[in-house]
């Protein structure tokens, strides 16, 4: 069926009328109720402008990876693979229809699918290709994607995609759990590609990370941590600190997890001043008296 249709542009009725359903891949970025929402919004006014992009249940599965049904979840083999099409992209825009058509009586638009043109690439080239050199990914999906096709444990990947999917940005994600900025959108889209660095090997400051945060969480709304602010000034803290790493960690930790709520607000509520100090600068002055005074 797949080598008669690969060059059509299909229609879900089409599929449905062979007995074929929906999959996506597990793993894949998580829905944006904002995205779905905007999608909408265009299938209403515009339809759909360009077909999604479908590979066959089988490829997916003979890669290796994990394909679930869009609708309920549950998870498709061998067994029942012929009976499914895989969405590569347009997650969001699936969704969204599916919405529309669930709870909009005048909504009749239909859903428009394609096999990829180029077939000898792997699904891992196709991800990258789609979802960040064509329809660029927010930083925190760059991680899930990573890990959706990457068959190597990696706990450092792992503890970012954790705290990425609780709405931490990549970069202060990364500094809380390295204590630097080696880990980027870039390691992670190669990584899809199967070139993977070294820094996505290293281990050693997963737990110093969420030890870290875990102090941080007593005196701070978990909000204030998402952003890079508060893990660039305990980075800043490092190489002043005449100490081991671990005395530097249990000095920081007790110092993180004993700010009153006071001023734990008044740090959280900083704001930059026209034509003066950036908030961060404001930010680092704060910390910096709070902890010189606990040391003095």
């Amino acid at each position: 069926m797949k080598e008669e249709i690969t060059l059509q542009v299909l229609t879900l009725a089409m599929l449905a009328s062979k007995g074929i359903k929906v999959a996506r891949l597990a793993g894949n970025r998580n829905f944006s109720e904002k995205n779905i929402k905007e999608k909408k919004k265009s299938l209403k006014k515009c339809g759909m402008l360009s077909a999604a992009i479908i590979i066959s249940a089988k490829k997916a599965l003979d890669e290796g990876l994990e394909v679930v049904d869009f609708e309920t979840g549950k998870a498709i083999t061998y067994e029942n693979a012929d009976k499914y099409v895989v969405l590569v992209d347009a997650n969001h825009r699936f969704k969204a229809y599916l919405e529309l058509r669930k709870s909009d009586d005048e909504y009749k638009g239909d859903f428009y699918v394609m096999y990829p043109l180029q077939e000898n690439i792997s699904i891992a080239e196709m991800l990258a290709e789609i979802n960040v050199a064509t329809d660029p990914w927010k930083s925190a999906d760059y991680g899930k994607g990573a890990a959706m096709v990457i068959k190597e444990k990696l706990p450092l990947l792992e503890a970012i995609n954790e705290l990425t999917a609780k709405g931490y940005s990549l970069d202060s994600t990364v500094k809380w759990l390295t204590f630097g900025n080696k880990v980027t959108k870039s390691v992670l889209a190669n990584a899809m590609n199967g070139q993977i660095s070294e820094t996505l090997r290293k281990e050693n400051g997963i737990e110093r990370g969420r030890r870290l945060i875990a102090a941080a969480k007593k005196s701070f709304a978990e909000d204030f941590l998402k952003s890079r602010n508060l893990p660039d000034w305990i980075i800043s803290k490092v190489d002043d600190f005449e100490g081991s790493k671990a005395e530097f960690e249990e000095q920081m930790s007790d110092f993180l997890g004993n700010i009153d709520r006071e001023r734990a607000t008044d740090i959280e509520k900083t704001k930059g001043t026209r034509g003066g100090d950036s908030k961060e600068t404001i930010i680092n002055r704060k910390l910096n008296a709070l902890w010189n005074k606990k040391a003095a």
